[in-house]
């Protein structure tokens, strides 16, 4: 394919993913209208499953055509763009008070779940049995997520109770429609960025590890990108919070978990991988989520560093680094 059509399809593929990510919010808004339910736990489940599915598709279609580097690149380079990019584009913009209760729990699952990961990894591959843990792991999160939901207050905005059935019944359908058209336009996108990007990287000689780090990993985070963006917007930055948490907790269980089953053999991580990448994405999360959790604030300063520490890792991916 010529490589200007490769950058319209590319572009294209970036506006479906800006106007999918403006319909999650909305609908997440919805269901927070009407069921009280509040931000982070909705943006740690319906918004983070949403938006992690991209991800998830693209990692194992990438292991089906035997591309290993692109699917564990995929991978743990959303999970560091989430941290760095999404998360420090949040602080950096609406820094403040942060409910302590509404993201400890999360907050400790998230951080246990890296580091089984990194520990499965010592041996250089992911089995199948270390993947099936992973995926129960997922189970579990959600479990904690159901019993947190039932559990919770409802928050200041109450579920519309005065509405009649037939009113309550337009507006889940509202609800599931903007859903189900986000998804497909997020699903649709991300596909469109990630070979489009993938062709456009390739004319420039980059290989398939770093596109799968940088390139496909910036195009499947696009969707938690622009939620973030769309949700600051909204004031609504517990959205944000919520799916970047969410979002890691998938990729680290379910999205890790699916692709080490599926691969015959396991899912083989590089030195590279083990030794640099996945230490980065631990301190990095440190640095996010530590001082919300002791001093229950977002800081500015974070949100900073986080987007420095990122471009500061890119550059060394793609100049000091040949994965």
């Amino acid at each position: 394919m010529a490589l200007p059509l490769a950058i319209i399809l590319f572009l294209a593929g970036l506006f479906f993913i800006i106007k999918g990510g403006e319909f999650l919010v909305n609908a997440a808004l919805s269901l927070n209208k009407h069921t009280g339910m509040n931000h982070i736990l909705i943006g740690a489940t319906f918004i983070s499953i949403a938006t992690a599915l991209p991800e998830i598709i693209v990692s194992v279609v990438a292991v089906f055509n035997n591309n290993h580097a692109i699917a564990t690149g995929n991978a743990i380079g959303s999970m560091i763009a989430n941290i760095a990019l999404v998360l420090g584009l949040y602080v950096a913009f609406m820094p403040g008070k942060i409910d302590r209760k509404q993201v400890l729990a999360k907050s400790i699952f998230l951080f246990v779940a890296m580091v089984v990961f990194w520990i499965f990894a010592l041996n250089m591959r992911i089995s199948w049995v270390n993947g099936t843990i992973l995926i129960l792991g997922f189970v579990w999160f959600m479990w904690i997520s159901k019993k947190e939901a039932k559990k919770q207050k409802p928050t200041q905005e109450k579920p519309e109770e005065s509405l009649s059935l037939d009113e309550k019944k337009q507006a889940w359908k509202k609800i599931f429609l903007l859903f189900l058209l986000a998804q497909g336009l997020l699903i649709a996108g991300a596909f469109m960025l990630v070979t489009y990007g993938e062709q456009i990287a390739h004319a420039f000689n980059i290989s398939e590890a770093v596109i799968g780090f940088t390139i496909i990993a910036f195009g499947t985070t696009l969707p938690e990108i622009v939620t973030a963006i769309q949700a600051i917007k909204k004031k609504s930055g517990g959205l944000a919070l919520g799916n970047v948490i969410g979002a890691n907790i998938i990729n680290a269980t379910l999205l890790l978990g699916i692709t080490s089953v599926i691969s015959p053999g396991g899912l083989p991580i590089s030195r590279a991988t083990l030794f640099v990448s996945l230490p980065v994405l631990m301190g990095l999360t440190l640095i996010a989520l530590v001082p919300m959790l002791v001093k229950q604030r977002a800081y500015k300063w974070q949100g900073v560093v986080l987007l420095g520490l990122y471009i500061a890792y890119i550059l060394y991916l793609m100049i000091v680094q040949p994965l």
